[in-house]
């Protein structure tokens, strides 16, 4: 009897979720819900221009704002916090400058935080940011990423000597031989458009240090809080058992909370600096500006096939612009990396040749976001297959058919080098076919069409990456396990504690790990208790 046979299981079951009442009545905790004694406020005056020295800085109307308790320039965090590079050993050739919490000498895109003013209260810290005078020398923005690499282009950061961040090629088999060969070449190019996500909660952190135990507690809304935890401790040169990261309710991610903000960073070297707690909550017109943006890709793809409608070769080129860094600590080059890994990833294509660059720009920073890569290899993959079907005039599943990785394939080294394990797109669109009536949808469709009602019938076969392990990241040299443990503990009245590194950030986590934990021990659901979030606790 497996686990989900159990009479007492409750996988694959719809159950309430146990912080469903207390959210929906209003009891929720998030960051902003928390006060703190002799807490301020930050806020920040951000840069106008996108690319620009910074010739002076006047504060001197700015510290006469009542309220007013601190302001600060990158000159005043330097002693407190050092600067991040956003590499990874593993993707090699990867270059970026270093970033600071604020605006160091220059900006580099508009929106990018200049000097913070700390105060009693949030609008008088904004009352006062608007009160300080910055004179800057406006630059030349390099924004168009077509000629970011060109010879006439200015340099964003001169001491890494042009604006490529990361480059990755891959060239398997025989692709020219294979165009030469090819019954039917289709190609095309793509713009992916930049986006970012929108979360109810933006982001959000209080910074608490107390100087006599030299502990520092942040308060934030994360999805990751073990990595914060170290991020905070090396860069503000703390014992990594003295830092604690609490994570309580987080209203939504997206995976954008999931990155290092400089103006977060600052919140945390300020509240070093002045002994007291510090919040900082970002608004919607900041986190447009300020969080990470993601899929800002051209993509240029062509395909060939034989006449049966089988993929024989891949050839494309993609060029992303990522602003004027690489995000610390995942960096900026693991979504055009996934993007090479997946591009028509279900098909055979034993030639496959790809030119990826990673370039520099003066926009918002440009980093992982829901589904890193996936979308953009599917929705390139996916084209081509269909373009090919039409210009041979045959049925898009048949072509996929043709072209499926067979079943006993498996464990398959795909031509970019990823390995798949064990899975059948054969059963899978079988089986689809069949459940949709697929031949009746068709014949459906061409009745339709003669009273000029046009219905679209589309497929799309994708492989996700799951489980990345530890490896992930930490072969590159960033702590992030890019997995998650949880730690079931019995309490004397019979229940259990399941206690898990992983944060609810509003998809059902907390369910999700009572359903598993109730079903292992035995336990009803109602016995089982869920912490998250909470580094001092959680592993």
């Amino acid at each position: 009897m497996s686990v989900l046979d159990r009479p007492n299981s409750y996988v694959g079951k719809t159950v309430p979720r146990p912080n469903a009442k207390r959210l929906v009545q209003g009891r929720g905790t998030f960051v902003d819900d928390i006060e703190l004694p002799r807490m301020v406020h930050l806020a920040f005056q951000r840069s106008p221009y996108a690319h620009a020295n910074i010739v002076s800085i006047d504060s001197e109307d700015a510290r006469a704002v009542p309220g007013v308790v601190g302001i600060f320039t990158m000159d005043d965090l330097k002693d407190t916090m050092t600067p991040w590079v956003g590499v990874l050993d593993h993707l090699k050739g990867i270059k970026s400058a270093e970033q600071w919490p604020l605006a160091n000498g220059k900006v580099f895109w508009q929106g990018e935080p200049v000097v913070a003013v700390a105060a009693t209260s949030r609008a008088i810290a904004e009352d006062a940011a608007d009160q300080v005078f910055v004179e800057y020398e406006e630059l030349t923005p390099v924004t168009d990423m077509t000629t970011a690499l060109d010879p006439d282009t200015p340099v964003i950061h001169p001491e890494l000597d042009h604006n490529l961040c990361f480059q990755r090629t891959v060239d398997a088999g025989d692709v020219d031989a294979a165009f030469a060969d090819a019954a039917c070449v289709v190609e095309d190019t793509f713009h992916f458009n930049r986006h970012t996500g929108v979360t109810l909660e933006p982001r959000a952190i209080i910074c608490d240090y107390n100087p006599a135990d030299e502990d520092l507690t942040l308060y934030m809304a994360v999805q990751c809080p073990h990595m914060s935890k170290n991020l905070y401790a090396k860069h503000l040169g703390l014992s990594e058992d003295k830092v604690r990261i609490i994570c309580k309710d987080v209203g939504g991610s997206f995976g954008i909370k999931i990155h290092t903000y400089s103006d977060e960073m600052a919140a945390g070297a300020i509240a070093v600096k002045m002994a007291r707690p510090v919040k900082f909550i970002a608004d919607r017109l900041e986190s447009f500006v300020t969080d990470i943006h993601a899929r800002d890709h051209i993509v240029k793809a062509r395909a060939a096939f034989n006449a049966d409608g089988e993929l024989l070769a891949v050839d494309m080129d993609d060029l992303t612009g990522i602003g004027p860094y690489s995000v610390y600590p995942r960096t900026s080059g693991i979504e055009l990396n996934q993007v090479l890994n997946l591009t028509c990833g279900p098909y055979k294509h034993p030639n496959y040749r790809v030119d990826g660059r990673v370039v520099f720009q003066n926009k918002n920073v440009m980093c992982q976001y829901r589904g890193v890569g996936h979308p953009i290899a599917i929705a390139v993959g996916e084209h081509l297959m269909d373009m090919g079907a039409k210009k041979l005039g045959l049925d898009p599943v048949d072509v996929r058919l043709n072209s499926f990785i067979p079943d006993d394939a498996y464990p398959y080294t795909a031509p970019s080098g990823a390995i798949y394990e064990k899975q059948s797109h054969h059963q899978c669109l079988d089986k689809l076919v069949d459940n949709i009536g697929y031949a009746g949808l068709r014949s459906e469709q061409k009745q339709l069409r003669d009273k000029k009602v046009f219905r679209g019938i589309g497929f799309a076969s994708l492989i996700e990456v799951t489980n990345p392990s530890p490896a992930f990241y930490g072969v590159g040299g960033a702590r992030i396990a890019s997995q998650d443990g949880c730690t079931i503990r019995l309490d004397p009245t019979g229940g259990i504690t399941a206690i898990t590194g992983v944060t609810e950030q509003g998809q059902g986590t907390e369910t999700i790990i009572a359903q598993v934990a109730a079903t292992a021990v035995g336990v009803p659901i109602e016995n089982v208790r869920v912490l998250t979030g909470d580094t001092e606790v959680v592993p």
